[in-house]
């Protein structure tokens, strides 16, 4: 992955050691998917499979697996999708798109999310 490559590039270019970008509950900065699916991921039932491998044993896993002041959530390329993303968690109270994230399927646990971050970013 690209943060794979740019870890690594720090590393044996300019003698840089990279970091995990995690908050001081544990809580990842960056996700690799669609928040509300990363949302869901357990590693208590689901066992060690690729994502959890290097993590700490006390990362965040499921509500806690996203920090409340995310950097970057992937998965998210088309401009319909970012402009979303956006009114979700900086649009104003009631917009359509803070309405429609209570209604997918993973809808309870994304909206809970998404009131978190909105009122960690102020």
């Amino acid at each position: 992955t690209e943060e794979v490559t740019t870890s690594l590039c720090l590393r044996e270019h300019l003698n840089i050691e990279p970091e995990a970008a995690r908050d001081d509950q544990m809580r990842e900065y960056i996700t690799i998917d669609k928040y509300p699916l990363v949302l869901t991921w357990n590693r208590t039932e689901q066992g060690e499979w690729w994502y959890w491998k290097g993590k700490p044993k006390d990362a965040g896993q499921m509500e806690d697996t996203i920090a409340r002041r995310p950097i970057g959530i992937h998965k998210y390329k088309k401009p319909e999708e970012i402009l979303t993303l956006w009114e979700e968690f900086y649009g104003p109270s009631g917009n359509e798109a803070l309405e429609m994230v209570g209604r997918g399927r993973h809808g309870v646990v994304a909206k809970r999310f998404v009131e978190q971050v909105r009122k960690a970013m102020g």
